[in-house]
């Protein structure tokens, strides 16, 4: 996962450079909010995400758009004890990882619209693929050793409502809305 992310950075970071119109967007951040069911007392990090955006030069009516990519990862822990017929304790240990990268079109409001020149209203459509892991270990007793290892690719579509706020041209804060690996993201934004 971490070469994905450093890809990303320096396609960004590449695309980021040679534009000089600042039409590029590049947007790091952390989620709340799991859309996918995790036990109860999970424990983990936030979700990273990263987003890289093109602005396209299409004006269509009251907005434009952008199109690029995204990629989110989380990963959480959580341990469960239970006792077996012998009044033993016994525990399982269980992790999941869950991992989207999704191409990204999005339609934006024109400010002159919303009359907030630095705010940027948008929503975003996201079609790529979905990464899942389990792994669970332990156990004892009755119940025996467990070592059981799972991974899955799903195809993922995303529907995103988000608001970026730039403070200066090129630095900026956004939140996000939608369905992704979580359902609420915040995070930095960079415009070159």
């Amino acid at each position: 996962m971490k070469r994905i992310f450093t890809a990303l950075l320096l396609c960004g970071i590449i695309g980021g450079a040679s534009a000089q119109d600042k039409k590029n967007i590049i947007q790091a951040g952390i989620g709340f909010g799991n859309t996918l069911d995790y036990a109860s007392g999970a424990k983990g990090m936030p979700t990273l995400n990263f987003t890289y955006e093109r602005i396209l030069p299409y004006k269509v009516g009251p907005g434009y758009f952008g199109a690029g990519i995204t990629a989110s990862y989380r990963s959480v822990k959580y341990t469960d004890h239970f006792f077996d017929y012998e009044d033993v304790e016994a525990s399982r240990k269980w992790k999941y990882s869950n991992s989207v990268i999704a191409l990204r079109g999005a339609y934006h409001l024109n400010s002159e619209l919303i009359k907030i020149e630095k705010l940027d209203l948008y929503g975003a459509l996201q079609l790529g693929a979905r990464f899942w892991s389990s792994k669970v270990t332990g156990g004892s007793g009755d119940y025996g050793d467990v070592n059981f290892k799972s991974k899955d690719t799903d195809f993922h579509v995303g529907f995103i409502a988000g608001a970026r706020y730039f403070f200066t041209p090129n630095f900026g804060v956004y939140s996000e809305l939608g369905y992704d690996v979580t359902w609420i993201k915040l995070g930095v934004a960079g415009r070159f």
